[in-house]
């Protein structure tokens, strides 16, 4: 399904806007980048049984709830994360993550997302893996079974490589899968197509955006440096099914051409058929 990011849109926009901006486009899909309003309300069910309720009656349906909003938790970008070697700092990022399962569940949504949390220092870094091992594995305990946790690699965070994201399906089959970003993979360095074709089945959700000399910053596409004729390739060959979401929260006060320039890049790769 072809998704569109809240994160991409204006900040504090009302869900009614939202159903009106995107009803008339091929987005039908929306990842709800999770807002510490949200968490605030996450055991109102009712509220989000009704949202999922008015949106499906505009074809709309939420794909996935993410949580690498930076300042979700408070003014320190990323922190307290999951990765975090202080487990008082851990266990505030799960009790929002279950929070968020409340609100996942609520709408219906079969996904949920994570970031680890930034590294914290070279030499601590295995061991903040493993902590955040620790820490998915109690979410997965906790969460609904009819939900899956994708995991989004950053480049300043813990996991920031294809092949943790391929370590961490392994190690959780049938729970956890990627929310794969081409543009982080482009700042680290990798060969995409490669990564796709390594990931293979563990691949829910493609992030889409463009970057320039490895500097992680999200460009419209064609501004920048990602072979996206190579990953479309790759994708076509693994047989991908999965969401595609364009990643633009730089362009969030100007969401119209950058849904625009969407489209029509989805359409020039083949995921949409050309307009009439």
């Amino acid at each position: 399904m072809l998704c569109y990011s809240t994160g991409s849109l204006p900040d504090g926009i009302p869900f009614a806007e939202i159903a009106d901006i995107l009803a008339p486009t091929p987005f039908t899909g929306v990842e709800l980048v999770v807002t510490a309003p949200m968490l605030a309300r996450a055991d109102d069910t009712r509220h989000w049984e009704d949202l999922r309720d008015s949106f499906m009656k505009r074809g709309l349906a939420f794909r996935n709830v993410h949580l690498g909003a930076p300042h979700l938790l408070g003014p320190d970008a990323h922190r307290p994360g999951l990765s975090s070697l202080a487990p008082a700092e851990r266990s505030v990022r799960i009790e929002a993550t279950v929070k968020s399962m409340v609100i996942a569940k609520a709408l219906g949504c079969p996904h949920l997302t994570l970031t680890t949390g930034l590294t914290e220092s070279e030499p601590g870094r295995a061991a903040q893996e493993q902590a955040f091992r620790g820490a998915l594995a109690e979410i997965v305990r906790r969460k609904p079974r009819s939900l899956k946790i994708l995991i989004e690699q950053e480049p300043e965070h813990v996991i920031n490589s294809a092949a943790q994201l391929l370590s961490l399906g392994r190690a959780f089959p049938g729970e956890v899968y990627a929310n794969f970003d081409v543009g982080h993979s482009e700042v680290v360095g990798e060969d995409i197509a490669a990564a796709i074709r390594a990931l293979g089945p563990l691949l829910r959700n493609v992030h889409l955006e463009d970057i320039k000399g490895r500097v992680h910053r999200h460009h419209l596409y064609g501004d920048g440096d990602v072979d996206f004729a190579a990953i479309f390739q790759a994708l076509h060959d693994i047989g991908y099914r999965g969401d595609y979401t364009p990643d633009l929260y730089p362009f969030k006060d100007a969401y119209g051409p950058a849904l625009e320039a969407s489209e029509t890049f989805l359409r020039k790769h083949g995921v949409l058929t050309p307009a009439l």
